[in-house]
């Protein structure tokens, strides 16, 4: 049975800044970085155990797409991925 998947208001927050900054240098290039995290992050409902975590120490795993990294937590028995934040990989960030 998939998960079902949800988002914080950052995780939305922060699709829609990466895709408007993309937008400014390539429309192409945001409609693709759109599409592909999409496909990338429901992939999650199927196998959300799939990524590591992003310290041992921490129930936050980490799916990378490109650039950028997924924060999320995956919760196995209520059947649920919480999708908390995406930011670029080289970013210093703190969840």
């Amino acid at each position: 049975m998939p998960s079902k998947m949800a988002y914080k208001a950052y995780a939305e927050r922060d699709i829609w800044e990466i895709a408007d900054y993309l937008s400014e240098h390539s429309v192409s290039a945001a409609e693709e970085f759109l599409c592909e995290i999409k496909r990338k992050i429901e992939s999650l409902a199927e196998m959300p155990l799939m990524c590591p975590k992003i310290a041992s120490n921490q129930e936050y795993r980490k799916l990378v797409v490109g650039k950028y990294v997924v924060a999320y937590i995956a919760n196995e028995q209520a059947k649920e991925v919480l999708i908390m934040r995406i930011v670029h990989g080289k970013r210093n960030y703190r969840l």
